[in-house]
């Protein structure tokens, strides 16, 4: 999970939440912070309730609080507790006052996990550990070890030396981040211009692509037009040649069933005179060339122009990936 306030992934103890380091500031500062803001008017003091064996009638509500001894006590008890031999050293705070001194006090007690009732007040600067007497004795004797208040004011200044420092790339990044605020925004503001191009030109294609269909039309049109009055011409000639050839038959039929010998006698030279120009008419009719009409659409091959604008005749999107 990340770290809540470095935001690095850390692997949880297989102990679970108690297994991981402790922040003794943050417990300390959030234990006084709460016994600070619940106030005087609901703390009953430590000792009173221990001389009165918790008989509420008699027990003084708590003021002070003994930060070395973490113990309530009211303002008798506190002077007391100030002046016996073993706590008068003790720091004692108002409860309900969150004075940046008095925060600091608290944040700077400590107890040793292995010696509970030491203070941790050396340094170790081998293992890099605050540790109590009784730790630097048995453990740390041989090491570089000084008290913590040696130490403090120095360490302050480097604590402070660093976060300034990293307030300085805080400052890099806010820039950086507002830089990038406004390359999104003239990113967008550039995809937006290309969607209109692209609707621009979707709609360039269709007008032309209609334009270009109705020219092909029209001269379908006019192929039609003059192909049909050849067609019709044509029909119409025959229809002549079929009238004559068909009067001819007619006539010649009527002149041998109803004629009279003297009627065929007078009108068989001019039939057959006639008849022969027909036959003549009919071959050089029936030689003439016909015109095959023949109309062919071929449809525009797009493979190139398609294969030079990656198979896509509205066009190419290109991009820079930084």
């Amino acid at each position: 999970m990340p770290c809540p306030l470095c935001q690095r992934d850390f692997i949880i103890p297989t102990e679970g939440i108690t297994g991981l380091q402790r922040n003794f500031f943050m417990e300390n500062f959030l234990e006084f912070k709460t016994n600070m803001e619940v106030g005087s008017g609901s703390l009953s003091c430590h000792s009173c309730n221990i001389r009165y064996d918790g008989k509420t009638g008699s027990v003084s509500k708590a003021t002070k609080r003994c930060l070395e001894c973490r113990d309530d006590f009211c303002d008798s008890c506190s002077k007391v507790h100030h002046i016996q031999k073993v706590s008068k050293n003790h720091h004692i705070a108002i409860i309900g006052s969150e004075t940046e001194e008095e925060i600091r006090r608290i944040t700077s007690v400590k107890f040793c996990a292995m010696h509970t009732q030491k203070p941790l007040d050396y340094y170790c600067a081998d293992c890099m550990k605050i540790v109590c007497v009784s730790c630097f004795v048995e453990s740390h004797k041989l090491h570089d070890c000084k008290d913590v208040t040696t130490v403090d004011e120095e360490f302050r200044q480097t604590i402070e030396k660093k976060a300034w420092k990293i307030s300085t790339y805080m400052s890099e990044m806010l820039l950086m981040r507002n830089n990038e605020e406004k390359r999104k925004v003239d990113f967008l503001k550039e995809i937006v211009e290309k969607e209109k191009e692209i609707h621009k030109r979707n709609q360039e294609l269709k007008e032309m692509i209609d334009r270009q269909t109705k020219s092909l039309l029209d001269e379908l049109s006019v192929i039609k037009s003059k192909h049909l009055k050849e067609m019709e011409n044509q029909m119409e000639e025959i229809e002549t040649c079929c009238t004559m050839l068909r009067s001819f038959e007619d006539y010649c039929t009527e002149l041998r069933l109803k004629g009279s010998a003297s009627d065929i006698c007078s009108s068989v030279d001019q039939l057959i005179v006639r008849a022969d120009e027909l036959e003549r008419d009919h071959e050089a009719f029936i030689g003439l060339p016909r015109k095959s009409v023949e109309v062919f659409f071929e449809a525009t091959d797009l493979r190139k122009v398609l294969e030079k604008f990656n198979n896509n005749v509205v066009g190419n999107i290109q991009g820079n990936i930084f």
